[in-house]
């Protein structure tokens, strides 16, 4: 998949962030007992599994927004099935202290799904289980999801 037309060159996403909280959405999608989880090919968390999502746009409400983003990561079409919660967090990156508030919802494939990342990640994988090397805010929404879904 291609490179989203609102891409925002780093110097002026640096300067938003500097005064602005970035918001953003992730969605736990999980099927028949798996979720679903990337491998980041870019910053931030480069490397990392992490739980497929993105920025809000314009104009997106954050349901719109998560469809759009885990369909332009998966190629997956989803059906939201509720929130899990809010997560704001403060940390420094490009030497500069921003805020993300993310919106992470539950979410089911619409149909059987095929998997088709874009240059935001390296790999997909379905897990059934939790690796304790992950990062603690993917183990968070994975056990709130693991939880919600039964």
């Amino acid at each position: 998949m291609a490179k989203s037309r609102y891409h925002i060159p780093l110097p002026l996403y640096k300067k938003i962030l500097r005064v602005m909280p970035n918001l953003a959405v992730d969605a736990v999608v999980v099927h028949k007992g798996k979720f679903l989880l990337l491998r980041r090919a870019i910053p931030p968390r480069m490397g990392q599994w992490w739980i497929p999502g993105g920025r809000v746009l314009k104009g997106e409400s954050p349901e719109e927004s998560a469809r759009n983003k885990i369909y332009e990561e998966t190629g997956i079409p989803i059906r939201l099935e509720r929130l899990l919660g809010v997560h704001s967090i403060y940390e420094r990156r490009w030497g500069i202290r921003i805020q993300t508030c993310t919106f992470v919802y539950l979410a089911r494939p619409r149909n059987s799904p095929r998997v088709i990342t874009n240059f935001n990640n390296k790999e997909w994988k379905w897990f059934t289980s939790i690796d304790q090397a992950w990062h603690p805010y993917v183990k968070k929404f994975i056990r709130l999801a693991r939880h919600r879904s039964l």
